[in-house]
């Protein structure tokens, strides 16, 4: 497990790095946002902008709220506050990276804002951190050869959420790399404690 937190410790500061030195990958960020451009029709924008909403904090805090219970009336209270160290950890970690790295967010679509920096996505990092979680604690109640459709559910999921945030252009890619490292972080952390 351990080479698996110094591995995202280091892409994260890779990226830190990056967006801080304004390096390649901040000109891919503005290429990719321009690219996106024409696929932004009014439809694609509402439905994009209904999803997104899974991914916010207040959903992240529901989502943990039903499966703290769930997990409470199964019997597998261990998951309990694992949980909740998986999402509160991968919450605060951001929200204070946010305002450490003070990130101009890309410009912003007619009707769609944000008041909180960019680095890194908050709901990138909330995705991942509790969809991902979940995913796990379903998956190990199943056969092996079925855990894989859920951790694919999940997966498609995370990675929708991530891309709302790039449609919308409220984030840049960097942005939403680091909020899911962020997030991997937690959800593995938080998946070792339930797993003791």
């Amino acid at each position: 497990m351990m080479p698996a937190f110094a591995l995202i410790l280091l892409l994260f500061l890779l990226l830190v790095w990056q967006v801080h030195a304004g390096g390649t990958l901040v000109t891919l960020d503005g290429a990719l946002n321009a690219g996106l451009a024409p696929l932004r029709s009014k439809l694609a924008l509402a439905g994009f902008g209904w999803l997104t909403q899974i991914g916010t904090g207040a959903a992240g805090t529901i989502v943990a709220l039903v499966a703290s219970g769930l997990f409470w009336s199964d019997g597998r209270n261990r998951l309990i506050l694992p949980i909740w160290v998986a999402f509160l950890g991968a919450q605060t970690t951001t929200w204070s990276l946010k305002f450490v790295t003070h990130r101009a967010r890309p410009p912003f679509l007619d009707g769609v804002t944000a008041a909180s920096p960019s680095f890194p996505s908050a709901h990138a990092t909330v995705s991942t951190a509790i969809y991902g979680f979940i995913a796990l604690a379903v998956a190990a109640g199943l056969e092996p050869g079925q855990r894989w459709t859920v951790y694919a559910a999940a997966a498609a999921l995370i990675l929708l959420i991530w891309f709302s945030r790039l449609f919308l252009s409220l984030h840049y890619l960097t942005d939403v790399a680091a909020g899911g490292l962020v997030g991997l972080f937690w959800l593995l952390l938080g998946w070792r404690m339930a797993r003791m």
